[in-house]
């Protein structure tokens, strides 16, 4: 198994896929991060979470909180472990190589994790360089604690966590594009539904409630709570994409 892992890292060593969404979803955090203070000063061109001043560990976490835009992007890598293999034709070597087929998706699981992890991690400094940075330049303190640093130590468990939720979506789905349009719609559609329709349930779901509460964002459920409720829907994810993994021809 700890081979086939490797064998997984190192294919997202070499692909471009890792690379082209690690360069997007830092671009984007860092536009949104400077955003926020840019605009925070202009009460006409204030945007959602804009911080015009960051006196408390609070504020700086808030402003440093990129798990939305984060999880989103590794769920997509996730989502394009086995769906990919599927389409580029890969998938019946890999099986060859490796017969038993839960073990290559378990594997491509710990390894994506692992990958959503380290994605995470380069997001997150990207986001802080941002901020201090910008808090230096205009001579504001830093109040830089405890709270902060567990929220920057637990984005890359979301991260990690998504990626691993989008390989079972992958296994799922064989096809990458539909697998990817799941994966998405999942988050950005289906739950923001529910979460409007029954705000209650909202803190159940997979990335609006589990997800939250791993990054603060869900106190009612906490972060380790968090943590075990989202490995619950991991595993069933994963569970149903190896059944249908085992049951798929592979032409």
């Amino acid at each position: 198994m700890i081979r086939l892992i490797r064998a997984e890292l190192f294919k997202l060593r070499t692909t471009r896929m890792y690379l082209g969404l690690l360069v997007a979803a830092t671009g984007v955090v860092v536009l949104v991060s400077g955003l926020q203070f840019a605009l925070g000063e202009d009460s006409s061109l204030t945007i959602e979470g804009a911080a015009s001043v960051i006196e408390t560990e609070a504020d700086l976490r808030s402003v440093l909180d990129v798990s939305g835009v984060a999880v989103l992007f590794t769920l997509i890598l996730g989502a394009t472990a086995l769906a990919g293999e599927h389409r580029h034709r890969t998938i019946a070597t890999t099986f060859l190589v490796t017969p038993t087929r839960s073990r290559v998706v378990v594997a491509k699981v710990a390894g994506y994790t692992v990958a959503g992890a380290v994605f995470g991690v380069v997001v997150e400094a990207a986001a802080v360089v941002v901020a201090v940075g910008w808090l230096t330049a205009t001579g504001n303190a830093i109040p830089f604690g405890s709270t902060v640093i567990a929220g920057l130590a637990l984005t890359p468990v979301a991260t990690g966590l998504a990626a691993g939720f989008g390989v079972g979506i992958g296994a799922a789905i064989p096809n990458q594009l539909a697998a990817v349009l799941a994966g998405f719609g999942w988050v950005m559609l289906a739950e923001q539904l529910v979460g409007g329709l029954v705000p209650d349930l909202a803190q159940w779901l997979p990335f609006r409630g589990a997800g939250a509460a791993i990054t603060g964002l869900n106190p009612e459920i906490g972060a380790v709570a968090g943590i075990g409720l989202f490995l619950a829907y991991l595993f069933v994810i994963v569970a149903v994409g190896i059944q249908v993994t085992r049951r798929r021809d592979i032409a």
